[in-house]
């Protein structure tokens, strides 16, 4: 409730504690007296009433003048005081409180202040000391991820779910069609989606790797040293993919911590090389939209040196989540942990705020999270052309003028690939009912539906810190001490909305929050959950 709200109940009370009192007052007197002396009264009522109202009018001003003085430098100050507390202790620990309302509470919100600077200070150190202990298994990481990207083929690990935990920049040419081509319509059958996170199967048949497991399991079960299924793949053009299987093993169980020596060994996951019977062409130059890599394991390969200059390398990065080797069996995803949860933060600019007016969508960006963490490798940042003309007011916001759509694809070519891009995860966006309705209005027109699950982060910072007086995305990103980079660019708001709802998480959680049905039902009694357009 938000202390403007709670401020006026009070003043309300207040009016009709007092005026009720009085009322009360007369009205006893009144019903006690005999009839000649209420006869006697009547006739001086004009004379006597004014005095009580007045009094009881005074003593209202009096007391709600208290109230407010209350309310401005002490309640208010100290609901602020806490939200901004938890703040620190859990997302932004550089945020400090601002010494405002009565003296008391300035005074308490240095002590806060105080302490958490040598929160601050004490956690760096700590951070140092797990950094340089974590230094030689990070270093290990990072030469087998340059290793994995080295390999001629593709490469591809998933848990035994199908969810891709790995993949090199080689897997992903040849199973994943080009930007190019999704957002044109030309992929054809070659338009799966190849992410952390993501299914196997929308790449590969589901009936052959399920073939290929059977396999691998009775090799096991036989104790068959080759333990390899192997299979081919038709691409749709005329080519195909030579795939190989292996196994990875889980040496855990019920009856032990650690099953290195005992006889169990399950599968938790297959290994898949990949090969094409015929030599692809060499990939064109990286994509422009991608943003550049930050897992930490740049690989590097050779190409054409030019004359008298030593080879020039460029990066080829694989990309990996190991913890998705433990996500348990899917299940409700309503049921699934805010920080297990697969989801896609997205925004959209558009040529004007009346999308039931005939207002289109100019710009879609949007970025994966998996696991908890921002895959900026997987991201989508298109152009689209809305076949209207685009208003010099929306133009000086976005900055995107009629020249730069100018031959871009359509939203009926661009949706339903995003639909295949978002298929199985949350969306997230920042006042959702905006992108959200700009999407449905083309849901006749194109045939895509989009039924995932929603979450608002416009919602959520209302949940959490009902007493700011500000939601926009730019302030909460400055509580929360995010950079936004970008802004009133689809790709650049879409980054800060899903690093808004990966600070969040910990709020979340701290108001028992935990879980997409416990944020869905927390989003619900926002004050803005009803706005709509």
């Amino acid at each position: 409730m938000k202390p403007s709200l709670k401020y006026w109940l009070f003043i309300l009370a207040i009016a009709c504690a007092i005026f009720g009192v009085i009322l009360a007052s007369v009205s006893g007197s009144w019903l006690n007296l005999e009839p000649h002396e209420q006869a006697y009264l009547a006739g001086l009522a004009d004379r006597i009433l004014p005095f009580p109202l007045l009094g009881a009018l005074s003593l209202f001003l009096v007391i709600g003048g208290m109230v407010s003085l209350l309310f401005r430098y002490y309640i208010i100050p100290i609901m602020r005081m806490a939200e901004s507390t938890q703040l620190i202790s859990l997302s932004n620990p550089d945020h400090r409180i601002p010494p405002v309302g009565a003296r008391e509470v300035a005074h308490l919100a240095g002590i806060i202040n105080a302490s958490a600077d040598a929160y601050q200070k004490l956690q760096r150190e700590i951070e140092t000391v797990n950094y340089e202990a974590r230094a030689d298994l990070l270093e290990e990481r990072n030469r087998f991820a340059a290793l994995m990207s080295e390999l001629p083929a593709g490469v591809l690990v998933c848990n035994i779910h199908g969810q891709i935990l790995l993949y090199n920049r080689q897997a992903q040419t040849l199973l994943q069609a080009s930007t190019h081509d999704k957002f044109t319509g030309l992929a054809g059958r070659n338009e799966g989606w190849i992410g952390l996170g993501r299914s196997l199967f929308g790449v590969i048949p589901r009936e052959q790797v399920a073939a290929g497991i059977e396999r691998l399991q009775q090799a096991v079960a036989a104790g068959l040293p080759d333990l390899t299924a192997r299979f081919s793949v038709d691409r749709g053009d005329g080519d195909q993919l030579k795939i190989s299987m292996a196994p990875v093993f889980s040496f855990h169980c019920g009856q032990h911590d650690e099953c290195v020596l005992c006889d169990r060994r399950n599968m938790s996951g297959m290994v898949l090389t990949i090969d094409a019977t015929t030599t692809p062409q060499a990939a064109a130059a990286d994509d422009p939209t991608r943003l550049p890599d930050r897992t930490g394991a740049e690989a590097e390969a050779e190409v054409i040196p030019v004359a008298g200059r030593p080879p020039v390398r460029e990066s080829r990065p694989t990309f990996y989540e190991f913890d998705l080797f433990h996500q348990q069996t899917p299940g409700d995803m309503g049921e699934q942990p805010l920080r297990r949860l697969t989801c896609v933060a997205f925004d959209t600019e558009t040529t004007g705020l009346d999308p039931a007016a005939g207002d289109e969508i100019v710009q879609l960006g949007a970025v994966r999270i998996v696991n908890g963490k921002l895959i900026r490798e997987e991201m989508i940042d298109q152009l689209i052309d809305p076949q209207r003309p685009i208003p010099e007011e929306s133009s000086a916001i976005h900055g995107i003028t009629e020249q730069m759509v100018a031959g871009m694809p359509t939203i009926d070519q661009v949706l339903p690939h995003f639909h295949h891009f978002v298929e199985g995860a949350v969306l997230v966006a920042h006042n959702a009912a905006f992108d959200m309705r700009c999407l449905q209005l083309k849901e006749s027109r194109t045939g895509v539906r989009f039924d995932n699950p929603v979450l608002d982060t416009l919602l959520l910072s209302s949940i959490l810190h009902p007493n700011q007086e500000s939601h926009s995305l730019d302030e909460i990103a400055a509580r929360l001490n995010l950079s936004n980079i970008g802004r009133h660019t689809a790709l650049g708001d879409a980054i800060v909305t899903a690093e808004v709802l990966l600070k969040m998480i910990p709020l979340l959680e701290a108001r028992g929050i935990v879980t997409l049905n416990d944020a869905l039902k927390a989003s619900a009694r926002s004050p803005y959950a009803t706005l709509s357009y």
